[in-house]
This record gives C-alpha cells, structure tokens and sequence, in this order.
C-alpha cells in the first residue's frame, strides 16, 4: 500500500510561521518502519501551489490519502478530499490533527473520511492499515486512537491511549520534511542563525487551562524524550541538513529538569555554535536560575512565557494556576540572572472577561520587564473545556470553526461590541511596542531587509480582519 500524507494548506492561504512539518514526519517514519510506502506533501514548502496539489492527486498512484486537519483548514480538507474521491473513489482517506482530536464526530460527519484519528497517530495508524492491507486481524475497538463508524453509521471514538515511552517513537523523516525546503517564516517571528527548524521533546500537558485543548489531543501525563535520543536527532540536522537554530517547540520542555539539563549539558559537551528558541511558551512555574543559566550557555536567547492575563479574576476562571506575583518574580529572575529576551503570550477576549478586565491585563503587560508580547484575541478552540462550556450555554450555537485564526474575532463577551474588543487589541499593542525602551530591543534583533517583509507581512496579517 502507498500512503499520500496530506497537508492541503498553502503559501497561498496567507499562512505567516512555517516550519517543517513534524507531525506528518512521525507518521511517515512509523509508516516506512513497518513496510508501508509514503510519501508527504506538504503545502507550505518553497514553490507548492494549489495547482500543484491538483496535479499531484491527478497521478492517483496511492492507495490512502491521510489528512492533517486544523479546525482553520477544515475547507481546505473538505475540498481536497472531495477530489481524491473523484478522481480514485476507493481511496481510502483519513484525518488526523487538533481538529479531529477536538470534534471526533463533527469530522466524520463533514469531511469525506473512512476513519480519522485523535490524539497520537503512530500507532494506531499501523494498526489499521495492518487490519485493511490483511496483515493483521485487529477489531476496530483495539486501534490507538481510531474514529471510525460501524455498520449503522454510529461514530465511534475509541478511548484516548498516549504513548507511554516516547523513546520507542523514531524521530521524523527529516529527508521527507527537509528544513531546507520551507520558507524563512520564523515561529514567532525572530531568529538568531539560519537555517532553523522546530523539534519536539516532550508531549501532554498536567495543566487545566479551559482555553487549551492540548490535553484533549496528547493527554494530561507529560512525557519526555530522552536527552541523549534529543541529542541525537539534533546532530543530525546539525551535521546533515546545516540548522543552527532549534526551535523547540512543545511547552513542556522545562517541566522535565533532567531532559532539559542533559541536552543542555549535550550541547555544551559538543560544541556546537547554536541557538535556542521556545517560541510556543515555557511554564513560568518550571524556571530556576540553574535551568535558565544554563540554557542560556547552550545558546537560548528568546523565551515565550504564558502569562495570558493581568486579571485575577480572569486567571482563575482560565484555571491558570498562577498568580500576579508568581509572574512578575519568574519574569524578574529571568532577566535578573540572564540576558535572554522574553515575549509575554496574552489573551484577551475570555468569555468571563470585563473591560476592566482586559485594561488590568494591557497594563500588566508594560509593568513586565519583557522584551515582546503577544495579544490574541480569545478563540474557543473545539475540544477545550472553555468552548465546551460556551456549547452547552448557547453561546457558540451558529459559530463557523472553519473560521478560526489568531487574527479572526469568532467571540464577544458580553458587554463589548467587536469594534471595542479589536481597539481593546490595538490599544494593547500601541501602548506596549511605542516605548523607546521596545523599539530599540526590537531594532536591535532585525537582521536583514527579508526579516522586515516577514515582519511586515505578520503584523499585516493581524489587523487584516
């Protein structure tokens, strides 16, 4: 059987940070590791089209198209896969990603699949194709993960069942996802060195914030990689693909003092001239002067820190699990005892939030000595407890989920019109970058004309909508 892995996304769907696709790369490994053909096409590589996508699907040499789906991609999908039935109807398609992971039935009744995945996939998709190829004779309810419909049409979403040693997961097939191949889009907009690429180290999240799904795809238990099997993949790209950035890109990399302190004692023992980004955000409550010396020694220079918001009141209904002084000492100790610049994660717009409310969080944010923040406006992402919340309430009964992006409003809370929630953003973002102290720092990470068009284009990309 060949396999065709599917991002339909492109460069012309007005995508602004790229990077090598991990999650197809995963599969892909899993995949070649037990025999299977596969190929991945990844829309947001240098030079791909939607008219190249098209006549990719025209060759119609595979047996099974496998989807990643973001709820923001949901169209995308739904018109992708409306021409892989067409063009061979026995193909066999699947979906995986955050979107199906978060409404498993909602993607089985709308989008043109024969089964789909939520959560982890490698597994589970050997699995089944084992059971349709005739290798293995496995009942649908044993599958990792499987969302499929029996004979009555009746979706069912086997029970969620992470990978419990992350180690026995080979690394992604980076020949198939090569760095080199993307765009200079950059997660979070700033880089150090060139090439880059993100890596993942650990998956699951032990937190309850009700505006993240994270748990509903990877589950609540963290689990880390090794350090040494980290190391290991990062000198392959160091010494075969030529990256001197890492981006690591899961949120837990801190909350695992041993992997965190090994790979940086790794990168130190070999040398290597590199930098370090966490552009998806660190958990405040994991750092201490050991952690963050010595990743600044390995090459760290840009933290994200999750800090969403400057109410209390907000802050509990998130179910952050931090207080206004637990942030402002995690932040002040970072830039007490390094010189590694830090970009302040914000939300504003939660269903329960005030505008008194969201002033609190604007003004918190230019008290921080952070260097970068970052304001969005609150999206009920499906699968989060806070979106389900708002379902059951009504408040989200006509919403478009296809719809969903940084820069798009889907929400308002009561008492705000969306005109006042996007000057609410604006306001946040004036009042925080027009600051000499800002601009300077902002100046001072510019390394070339390519970097200003990227950065225009992100902040045009913002206030588009």
């Amino acid at each position: 059987m060949k396999v065709l892995l599917i991002n339909p996304l492109t460069i012309e769907d007005s995508m602004v940070n790229i990077t090598p696709n991990l999650g197809l790369g995963y599969l892909a490994t899993a995949l070649r590791d037990n025999d299977y053909e596969v190929e991945i096409w990844d829309g947001v590589k240098l030079g791909m089209t939607r008219q190249k996508l098209i006549e990719r699907l025209n060759r119609a040499d595979y047996d099974v198209a496998g989807f990643q789906v973001y709820t923001r991609s949901v169209r995308n999908c739904e018109e992708v896969l409306q021409m892989v039935k067409s063009i061979k109807p026995d193909t066999i398609t699947l979906a995986g990603g955050p979107h199906p992971s978060g409404d498993p039935e909602g993607t089985m009744k709308h989008l043109l699949v024969d089964y789909a995945f939520r959560g982890e996939a490698e597994i589970g998709l050997v699995q089944l194709l084992d059971k349709i190829s005739g290798r293995a004779d496995m009942p649908y309810e044993e599958i990792n993960n499987l969302i499929w419909k029996d004979n009555d049409g009746k979706v069912t979403s086997n029970p969620l069942k992470p990978i419990e040693d992350l180690n026995v997961v080979a690394m992604p097939s980076w020949d198939l996802i090569d760095p080199r191949e993307y765009p200079y889009a950059p997660i979070g907009a700033f880089s150090k060195k060139n090439p880059l690429t993100s890596i993942s180290t650990t998956r699951g999240c032990p937190y309850s914030c009700t505006f993240c799904a994270n748990r509903t795809i990877m589950g609540r238990k963290v689990r880390a990689r090794n350090a040494e099997i980290v190391l290991q993949e990062m000198e392959l790209l160091h010494d075969k693909y030529g990256i001197r950035e890492f981006q690591i890109i899961d949120d837990n990399f801190t909350s695992r003092k041993a992997l965190s302190l090994g790979v940086c004692e790794g990168i130190l023992a070999k040398g290597w001239d590199i930098a370090l980004s966490f552009p998806n955000g660190v958990r405040l409550s994991t750092l201490d002067e050991e952690i963050l010396s010595l990743l600044e020694k390995a090459g760290c220079y840009s933290l994200g820190l999750g800090i969403e918001s400057g109410s209390l009141n907000t802050l509990k209904n998130m179910k952050k699990a931090q207080s206004l002084d637990e942030i402002r000492e995690k932040v002040e100790l970072i830039h007490r005892v390094t010189k590694i610049r830090t970009t302040g994660f914000f939300i504003i717009g939660y269903p329960t939030e005030t505008k008194e409310d969201i002033m609190q969080t604007i003004k918190f944010s230019q008290e921080l000595p952070i260097d970068r923040a970052q304001f969005t406006i609150c999206l009920p992402v499906p699968g989060s407890e806070m979106t389900e919340q708002m379902i059951k309430s009504g408040k989200l009964a006509d919403i478009d989920f296809s719809d969903i992006s940084f820069q798009n409003i889907l929400h308002v809370p009561e008492g705000m019109t969306m005109d006042e929630l996007k000057k609410y953003r604006l306001k946040a973002y004036t009042g925080f970058y027009l600051r000499l102290r800002i601009i300077l720092g902002l100046f001072s990470e510019i390394q070339n004309m390519e970097h200003v068009k990227f950065l225009y284009r992100r902040v045009a990309k913002l206030f588009s909508k």
